[in-house]
């Protein structure tokens, strides 16, 4: 069954609040930023909670539609099947810059060599799998990862507290705000997940309940923030020591002491891997769905089979992940807001112009009784 229940979604949230943001993230934003990372990181997450809830409105207001069948009856096919192909090229491309920042934590973290390309063709079969099943099975998923997330959450949470000062994050903002600016301006790529959540527009149970998720959102973020907390304090000062890929993994393997517990954070970080891959797969999801309605089933399929081709080349071909990151960064910013930011804005326009024509169908309805 195509369709996700209320505890399902939430559950979604929350994976998908944080799944991305974990590996490369605080990093690129400390390099990009400095100490001021923080102040840009709160900003961008207050923001991703205004896109949620727009999101949250859209999927419980579409009277069943899905999200390009609810764009299609406010805006005409034409418009829906153009944005079907704009949003499908972007996940996909988002897909690989995901799978980018894989590469590079278990290539300066996990392993003592690089990971190739190869590496990553299970998963990206995997992924395929994935995109072909039912919107039910994520949320089976969802049910089962979150668990091991959380966890992990704690038990690297409990490695690495007690050992950080977090006085490093002062002071904020103390040249004005120039670096805020810079931040949010490079890194939307990394943020605005949450609208992969309209893959349930129509799909949802629930209805105006599916707001909680807002709760799951927050909790995801409060983890996220006080992470990425620990790399700011504990590299403010200093922050071209880290490379693309340094993790919260590797602040708790020295805090805490390899030589005590081993890679013990590994095992707890790998954990949260889950999260990963289910926000990697609602990903795929997305796109496959997007070719399906441009180009219907059997096409779509096969051009979905192609983008999975094509993105395993990329791979193969990206020799130097830093520079991969450094693109992200300066020539796909513009786009990931226009596409991440701008999918729930048309989304909530076309639920606004159906609730427009239901009334009016209404007057016109009452006038013809009388």
């Amino acid at each position: 069954m195509d369709r996700v229940s209320l505890r399902q979604f939430i559950l979604l949230t929350f994976l998908i609040g944080m799944a991305m943001k974990m590996f490369n993230l605080p990093v690129l934003m400390l390099r990009l930023c400095g100490r001021d990372a923080f102040s840009v990181l709160i900003v961008e997450l207050v923001i991703d909670l205004a896109l949620l809830a727009l999101v949250v409105a859209v999927v419980s207001s579409s009277g069943g539609l899905g999200f390009y069948e609810l764009l299609a009856a406010s805006f005409g096919n034409v418009f829906a099947k153009a944005v079907a192909a704009v949003s499908g090229a972007f996940w996909l491309i988002k897909l690989y810059f995901m799978l980018v920042d894989v590469r590079l934590f278990f290539s300066n973290t996990v392993f003592p060599s690089s990971v190739g390309a190869l590496h990553l063709l299970p998963l990206i079969v995997v992924l395929a799998y994935f995109a072909s099943r039912p919107l039910s099975s994520a949320g089976r998923l969802g049910e089962i990862f979150a668990p091991l997330a959380a966890a992990g959450m704690i038990l690297l949470g409990l490695l690495t507290f007690p050992h950080v000062d977090f006085g490093g994050l002062r002071p904020q903002l103390a040249d004005g705000a120039a670096n805020l600016g810079k931040g949010l301006v490079s890194l939307p790529m990394w943020f605005g997940d949450f609208t992969l959540l309209l893959t349930a527009t129509g799909k949802a149970d629930g209805g105006r309940k599916l707001a909680f998720s807002m709760i799951a959102a927050v909790v995801s973020f409060a983890a996220l923030t006080l992470f990425s907390a620990v790399l700011f304090a504990s590299y403010g000062d200093m922050p071209d020591l880290l490379t693309y890929g340094h993790s919260i993994s590797s602040i708790a393997q020295y805090d805490v002491g390899s030589f005590r517990f081993g890679r013990f954070d590994l095992v707890v970080f790998c954990m949260w891997l889950s999260a990963v891959f289910l926000s990697a797969g609602m990903i795929a999801a997305f796109f496959s769905r997007s070719m399906a309605y441009l180009f219907g089933g059997r096409a779509g399929a096969v051009v979905s089979a192609a983008g999975g081709v094509a993105l395993l080349a990329a791979m193969a071909l990206s020799v130097n992940l830093n520079l991969a990151t450094e693109a992200a960064m300066k020539y796909f910013a513009l786009s990931a807001a226009i596409v991440q930011y701008g999918l729930p804005v048309l989304g909530a326009a076309a639920c606004a112009v159906k609730a427009a024509r239901r009334k009016r169908g209404e007057k016109t309805g009452r006038k013809d009784r009388k």
